[in-house]
C-alpha cells in the first residue's frame, strides 16, 4: 500500500508540471478557455477485485461574447470519456449548454447541465463518495441562479420531460428518468474574517412513471437543506435530503448513498426517503487535511407490507461513516486515501453490508 500510494503522488506531481488553465482565444469581445481535470482511483469494494477506475475525467469549453448593455451569450461543452468498468472508450458529451449571462442580473442557461441541487452546500469533504441530494443535473433543463445581493442567490428551473406525444408516452420513464417539472431555491454565503458560512436550499417537483405511459405517471417530490461553516482550518457540515413519491409508488431515484449501495434483488427503489449527512474536515497543514463524516437516513416502500427479506412493514434504516486524509502538492494537484463503511437494515435484520477503500489522484488543468 506504502508503495502504491508513492507510486500515485510522483505520478500527479509529473503531469502537475503542465497544469495550467488556458484562454485558447480572445478577440474582439470574444472569449474561449479551456479546463479540466484528470481523476483516477484504486478502488476495492466489497465482492469485487481491487480496480482502477477513471472517475470523473473531462475537458471542457466555455466561450462567451460580449453583446452589449452588461450582457454576455455564453456556451459550453464537457466531454468525459470512460463508464463504469472501463477506462477510455466511451467519450459523450456529458454537458452541453448555452444562455446568456449578465454580472448585475444573474445567468440563464439551457441544456444538459446541473441545475439548483449543485448549489446546495453539503456536508461531504470526500473525493470520491458523492454528496448527499437526490437531484442535481438535468438532460433538458432551463436554470436560472441570480447575482448575489446581499449575500443572498434565488434560482429557478425548468425541467423539460419528453417531447414525443404518440403512443400515449410520458414525461418521465426509463429512457428519460429525469422527468418533467420545475425547481426553486434560495442561497447564502457570507465570511466575516476568519469565519464564513453558505447555506442552501431547493425544492423540486417532477412527473414520471414507471413504464413510460400516463397511466403509471406520478409526481416526485425532491429538495434539501444543507449548511457549513468554517473557523479558520476547522470546517463543520450538516444536510438533509428528502424525496418522496407518489402514494402507491416506488422511486430508483431516491436510494440510499452509494456507502451504502444497493445489491440486485434488495429492493427496487422507495416511496420516501430522508438522508442526513454530518461532516467534519480539519486543515492540518495548507497542504494536508483530515476529514470525516457519518451518514443516517430511513425509507419506506410502498409495499412493505410483502418485503421478501422480512415480511414485516419495518421503514429500512441506513447508517455508514468514512474518513479520509489528503495531500495538495499545490491547488492543482491532490493525492488522497479514503475508506469506510454502510449498511441497511429492516426491522433488525441486515439486509446490506458495504465497505469501500479508495486511494485516488485528482490532477485540475
Amino acid at each position: 500500500m506504502k508503495k502504491t500510494i508513492i507510486a500515485l503522488a510522483v505520478a500527479a506531481a509529473t503531469v502537475a508540471t503542465s497544469a495550467n488553465a488556458s484562454v485558447i482565444y480572445q478577440k474582439d469581445g470574444t472569449k474561449i478557455d479551456l479546463d479540466g481535470r484528470l481523476h483516477l482511483e484504486l478502488q476495492n469494494l466489497k465482492d469485487e477485485r481491487t480496480t482502477l477506475r477513471d472517475t470523473g475525467s473531462r475537458v471542457r469549453f466555455r466561450a462567451y461574447q460580449e453583446i452589449g448593455g452588461g450582457f454576455s451569450a455564453l456556451g459550453a461543452v464537457e466531454l468525459r470519456f470512460s463508464n463504469a468498468n472501463e477506462i477510455g472508450g466511451n467519450m459523450r458529451a456529458h454537458r452541453l449548454f448555452a444562455g446568456f449571462t449578465n454580472p448585475d442580473i444573474g445567468t440563464l442557461t439551457f441544456g444538459r447541465q446541473l441545475h439548483l441541487g449543485d448549489h446546495i452546500p453539503k456536508a461531504n469533504y470526500t473525493y470520491d463518495w458523492g454528496g448527499n441530494i437526490f437531484f442535481d443535473a438535468h438532460k433538458k433543463a432551463a436554470h436560472f441562479m441570480s447575482a448575489r445581493f446581499n449575500g443572498f442567490r434565488v434560482a429557478a428551473d425548468y425541467y423539460f420531460g419528453n417531447a414525443t406525444k404518440d403512443g400515449n408516452t410520458s414525461s418521465g420513464n426509463s429512457a428519460w428518468d429525469e422527468g418533467q417539472g420545475y425547481g426553486v431555491g434560495l442561497f447564502y454565503d457570507g465570511k466575516w474574517n476568519d469565519l464564513a458560512f453558505r447555506f442552501g436550499s431547493g425544492f423540486s417537483e417532477v412527473n414520471q412513471s414507471t413504464d413510460g405511459t400516463k397511466t403509471t405517471e406520478y409526481k416526485l417530490k425532491r429538495g434539501g437543506v444543507g449548511f457549513d461553516v468554517k473557523y479558520q482550518r476547522v470546517t463543520v457540515g450538516f444536510d438533509w435530503a428528502f424525496g418522496k413519491a407518489t402514494k402507491g409508488y416506488n422511486s430508483k431515484n431516491i436510494n440510499f448513498q452509494k456507502v451504502a449501495s444497493v445489491p440486485s434483488g434488495a429492493y427496487d427503489g422507495f416511496n420516501k426517503n430522508n438522508r442526513f449527512l454530518v461532516g467534519l474536515k480539519l486543515d492540518i497543514t495548507e497542504q494536508n487535511a483530515l476529514y470525516g463524516q457519518y451518514y443516517f437516513g430511513k425509507a419506506k416502500r410502498s409495499d412493505q407490507h410483502v418485503n421478501t427479506f422480512t415480511g414485516t412493514s419495518n421503514d429500512y434504516k441506513m447508517r455508514g461513516w468514512m474518513v479520509g486524509v489528503d495531500h495538495k502538492f499545490n491547488k492543482h494537484v491532490v493525492v488522497y486515501l479514503e475508506g469506510g463503511t454502510g449498511k441497511v437494515k429492516q426491522g433488525g435484520e441486515e439486509l446490506v453490508k458495504n465497505h469501500r477503500a479508495v486511494l485516488g489522484t485528482r490532477i485540475l488543468f
